[in-house]
């Protein structure tokens, strides 16, 4: 059985993942290719069993093109949003995720750009940097203030924990869930009461059909006039036209984005050009000790698979057309 990861491992550390399946007998090809090289794309996923996605996009056109070779997709990270689950279903292909793995990791990177915006740390140092001294620029503190989170999954729940250490109250509002066993976190009934009551509001839902866009000027235009919005989830939540438009407003102060709905931005983007955003390189989920995590979660999800069992973070089995691979 042959493995494709999608990733350079000249730039991402893979050995334990290439370790432990050349151990385990797979034969792995580890080569990144473009997200947009439809053809590159296809020549290495057509010479392999297993592909180890990364931000290529699998659609009807890529999936129908590698049926009947391509058994198994492994995406490196929770998110889905590239790949089309029904489409891998119809064309029997199981495609699995890592949840939880780099949730610290991405909590971390959130609370930097609370942090960021705030006390604006990261326009001081580069002042520095250009011979600017002092460079100080007054901020705000993140003690008195409330933090509202947008979803309250594996990320948001650990960013909560890394809060406490501050004097905030956090709100949270996720329309799955009816209670939450942290007693530092005050569920509310609806986004807008998040927006409205919150000073940070920081982002931590799943990009699907129905979340595409909603982040909008119909919820900017309820926050507190000088507050922050943080998106380390997905870029397209966010209708980034209206973002603009808050932020030169002044309704928002500032924006920390470790997302944006293009990657890497498209030129013209007005958020690059804008003093008050902080953009970092989607770079949320990556840690040393979530990678590791990660790639176990993944060797041991291809093992089981190719070994007849269905592992428990196939998230498209109810689509699956099952052969005997993967009937258990």
């Amino acid at each position: 059985m042959k493995v494709w990861i999608d990733f350079d491992p000249q730039k991402v550390d893979i050995r334990y993942l290439l370790e432990h399946l050349e151990t385990s007998g797979f034969e792995t090809e580890a080569v990144s290719v473009p997200a947009g090289n439809t053809e590159e794309i296809l020549r290495h996923a057509a010479g392999a069993d297993a592909v180890v996605a990364a931000m290529e996009r699998w659609d009807e056109e890529k999936l129908a093109a590698v049926e009947g070779k391509v058994r198994f997709i492994q995406k490196y990270g929770t998110g889905l949003d590239t790949i089309d689950l029904k489409a891998a279903g119809r064309h029997g292909i199981a495609v699995a995720n890592v949840p939880g793995a780099n949730a610290a990791s991405v909590a971390e990177v959130a609370l930097l750009h609370i942090l960021n915006v705030g006390r604006k740390f990261v326009p001081c140092v580069s002042g520095v940097k250009n011979g600017i001294w002092p460079a100080t620029i007054t901020g705000t503190e993140l003690d008195g203030k409330t933090v509202g989170l947008m979803g309250f999954g594996r990320v948001a729940r650990n960013l909560a924990r890394m809060l406490k250490g501050f004097r905030v109250k956090i709100l949270a509002y996720d329309p799955f869930i009816s209670s939450v066993d942290d007693e530092n976190v005050t569920l509310v009934k609806s986004a807008e009461m998040l927006f409205s009551e919150s000073d940070i509001v920081s982002l931590h839902i799943p990009s699907t059909p129905e979340t595409k866009g909603s982040i909008d000027a119909s919820l900017f235009g309820l926050m507190k006039k000088g507050s922050y919005l943080i998106n380390t989830c997905r870029g397209d939540v966010v209708n980034e036209a209206d973002l603009v438009s808050a932020l030169k407003s002044g309704r928002i102060a500032a924006a920390g984005l470790d997302v944006l709905t293009h990657e890497p931005p498209e030129e013209g983007n007005e958020l690059m050009k804008m003093d008050n955003v902080f953009i970092s390189s989607h770079m949320g989920a990556e840690s040393f000790e979530s990678g590791v995590r990660s790639q176990k979660i993944m060797a041991e999800n291809i093992e089981d698979f190719f070994r007849g069992k269905m592992p428990a973070s196939v998230r498209n089995a109810e689509f699956l057309k099952c052969d005997s691979a993967c009937e258990n």
